[in-house]
């Protein structure tokens, strides 16, 4: 597909390639929302106990944190939609054959790979925009995490339906999910894959340096950023429920609220990204994170302050991955190698802070769990101040008014 150099040419293009990645994105969050819902399923076709079935959790986050680690290192050696394309059809292949196995050790195995392709995708989807949009990638950002955000939102009422029509066969919901992948393969078929213009400009300015500190800055805020989101919303229903805040049914709610204040706050971020930047945005995010979870602490038994605080903290933390990858577009030259790096960082948090949580409540008890996350909260405001101070105190990235237009 081909599109000429006029102004609304580029337009034209850019919009195509974010209607490939928001599709991309809304299948990729329809499928990682999935493993839930279907959990007690998977449980009973493979004949093992919840306890057992759990692994496939571990599994899939392995393979997410090879597949993105590794689809960064690449992207800088191979054009991006081929690798995309391929990653597709890894996940298509996968949701084919997850409901056809009846052994445990080969369903860890199918997820293993599933997790793969999945943290190609979501690498290469959001290396690729930056690439397209550059400078301007801020409301774009955002509406490509909102789109993965919304495909989470209605995996489980799709799922519940399919279920329902197929006579509760875990086939066609697996199966209907692997149809609903098949159209973002035209996509990255059809598109041409877009280049890194700033490596092309770093290889004819050999005087460019890497600020490792700013690198290693970036990385540890998103462990720690999205260790308190999934850390939060993992165990935000055993808070509730076992401090009998509320029942159960609330529970489940309250635990929902936060993930749909997540998916709200990045639609509402995709106006705001055009007049704030990055930074400030980013410092009004933990400084509301920190104010939320400070009520939950405040008021434990409150019944007001859990549902204000899941809420108020879910709209906090919502624009900040995006934001994030904003942030270093603006003060770094992102490479794929970069942005892998970053993947990294929130694979190892997604992993290991919900298991801290985990050994804290069993030791500890419940309420610590909020005070960990907010002193974590606390942690990821510091880091900001020094990645923010840090960058500002370096020379400014480069850019061409070409880049620009």
């Amino acid at each position: 597909m081909g599109f000429n150099n006029t102004r609304q040419g580029k337009t034209i293009a850019k919009v195509y390639y974010f209607a490939a990645y928001g599709a991309a994105f809304m299948i990729l969050g329809l499928a990682s929302a999935a493993l839930g819902p279907m959990l007690p399923y998977l449980a009973k076709q493979v004949n093992v106990s919840l306890s057992q079935i759990s692994f496939v959790f571990t599994a899939v986050s392995l393979g997410y944190l090879l597949g993105s680690a590794g689809g960064g290192q690449l992207l800088d050696r191979f054009k991006g939609h081929p690798m995309m394309l391929v990653s597709v059809l890894i996940s298509i292949i996968a949701l084919f054959l997850i409901p056809l196995t009846s052994h445990m050790s080969l369903l860890l195995v199918i997820l293993f790979i599933l997790g793969i392709g999945q943290g190609v995708l979501d690498v290469g989807g959001n290396t690729n925009l930056l690439w397209v949009y550059q400078a301007r990638v801020g409301p774009y950002m955002n509406a490509l995490h909102f789109c993965f955000g919304a495909g989470a939102f209605l995996s489980p009422i799709i799922l519940h339906y399919v279920m329902r029509w197929s006579g509760g066969q875990l086939t066609w919901p697996y199966w209907s999910l692997a149809f609903l992948t098949i159209p973002t393969i035209f996509g990255f078929a059809l598109l041409p894959s877009p280049t890194n213009l700033e490596k092309e400009e770093n290889e004819k300015n050999s005087t460019h340096t890497t600020n490792s500190g700013l690198i290693i800055g970036m990385i540890v805020l998103f462990f720690v950023y999205v260790g308190i989101e999934n850390g939060f919303g993992g165990w935000i229903f055993t808070y509730v429920s076992e401090t009998k805040i509320a029942t159960e049914t609330a529970a489940s709610l309250i635990n929902s609220i936060f993930w749909g204040a997540i998916t709200l706050g990045r639609l509402l971020a995709v106006p705001l990204t055009r007049k704030i930047k990055a930074a400030h945005l980013l410092l009004g995010n933990f400084f509301l994170a920190i104010f939320f979870l400070t009520l939950i602490i405040i008021f434990p038994s409150g019944n007001l302050a859990i549902w204000v605080g899941s809420a108020g903290l879910g709209l906090a933390l919502s624009s900040v991955f995006p934001t994030l990858l904003v942030l270093g577009e603006s003060r770094l030259r992102i490479t794929g190698r970069i942005t892998g790096l970053f993947f990294l960082g929130s694979s190892l948090g997604s992993m290991l802070i919900p298991m801290l949580l985990g050994q804290i409540f069993e030791h500890f008890g419940s309420l610590h769990i909020i005070t960990t996350l907010l002193i974590l909260t606390f942690l990821g405001f510091g880091i900001l101040l020094f990645v923010i101070f840090t960058s500002n105190n370096t020379k400014e990235k480069l850019r061409s008014q070409e880049n620009l237009r």
